[in-house]
């Protein structure tokens, strides 16, 4: 849905959307190109005008740009900044409150405040789910693009070179880029290209991402601790084509050590490592009590890509760490966070392009 349908759909359903007794309302075009619409609201002798931005990226670094450009704007005492898209959800529901700024989505989340007028309606469903993209910017195949970018954060990058670095089709990473673009990921200097706003790339991406996309096969294995699990992994001798890497707490415990945990995750690239781990570890396939959690991947082409040893043992990259991670329900999110204060922050720390 694009800004142009967001507006009409919004003039077409206010009066579903605020249906409060008293209230009268009109729509007129702006004079200027500070906002897409006006609303010209009137409600018990209080006057007020709403001046409207509509929003139809879904990706961070478009919505706070659409924020600061009404934060921009000359707004007068008698008016009311307010962002529309088909549905904001609460991360960006407090965003906007945050800033200052009013909201309303075509799903039905509502907050308008000025003077003695108030409404707020939250906690409503999007009625307009994205469809699922095989080749969004945090798919399997395009998430490599990003995991260089984030990495390399000052570094200007030509199509065929990042092409060639990641091993994807320049047309592929052409279209890709530009799509990166206009979500606000990437930004082009010199017919090259660059990330901007890292954190906010980050944010979505975890919002996007579900460990349980993964097929995950929970064993228990006699071992007295995930401690003693891990210390066994590193004594094996495992087949050069036997394929795996340490996640979740397990990878973190042996990058930045913090949480307490009671599983090992591990992925594998295929069935035939799990096979070799069930018999060599003489593994239990449990769904209650399990200590040791195998993993097939759905990034069948980039979970383990800059995987690096540890201890003599292989743990996928900070990047896939952090993914796994936030998620997770035993203390993931606290883990998540120390491991980007502790790793990732540092790749962040440059002043993104503005």
């Amino acid at each position: 849905m694009n800004e142009k349908e967001i507006i009409r759909k919004l003039k077409n359903s206010l009066d579903d959307l605020i249906s409060i007794p008293g209230l009268k309302f009109a729509f007129i075009s702006p004079r200027d190109s500070r906002c897409d619409l006006i609303a010209k609201f009137s409600f018990k002798g209080l006057r007020f005008n709403l001046i409207i931005e509509a929003v139809s990226i879904s990706s961070l670094p478009v919505f706070q740009n659409k924020i600061n450009r009404l934060k921009s704007s000359t707004i007068k005492d008698s008016e009311v900044p307010v962002l529309v898209a088909p549905y904001i959800g609460p991360q960006k529901q407090d965003l906007c409150r945050d800033n200052g700024i009013c909201f309303m989505d075509l799903s039905g989340n509502i907050f308008i405040s000025y003077q003695s007028f108030y409404i707020e309606k939250t906690g409503f469903p999007n009625i307009f789910p994205e469809k699922r993209q095989q080749r969004g910017p945090f798919s399997d195949k395009a998430s490599l693009i990003l995991r260089e970018f984030l990495k390399n954060g000052d570094r200007l990058w030509g199509i065929r070179e990042i092409a060639q670095k990641t091993g994807l089709n320049p047309g592929y990473v052409s279209r890709m880029g530009k799509s990166l673009e206009e979500s606000g990921y990437l930004v082009r200097i010199d017919r090259k290209l660059k990330i901007q706003s890292r954190q906010e790339l980050l944010d979505d991406w975890v919002r996007a991402y579900d460990l349980k996309k993964n097929e995950l096969k929970p064993f228990f294995v006699m071992a007295s601790s995930v401690k003693s699990i891990i210390q066994r992994l590193s004594a094996m001798r495992i087949p050069k084509d036997i394929r795996y890497a340490l996640s979740v707490q397990a990878g973190a415990s042996l990058v930045a050590p913090h949480a307490v945990f009671k599983e090992v995750h591990m992925y594998l690239e295929n069935s035939q490592g799990i096979d070799f781990f069930e018999n060599e570890l003489e593994l239990t396939e449990t769904d209650q009590g399990s200590n040791l959690v195998l993993m097939l991947p759905y990034y069948k082409h980039s979970v383990f890509y800059d995987s690096r040893e540890i201890n003599g043992l292989p743990v996928v990259s900070d990047i896939q760490l952090y993914l796994d991670l936030y998620k997770y329900p035993v203390r993931g999110q606290e883990q998540a966070e120390y491991l980007f204060e502790k790793k990732l922050k540092s790749t962040f720390s440059g002043n993104d392009h503005e």
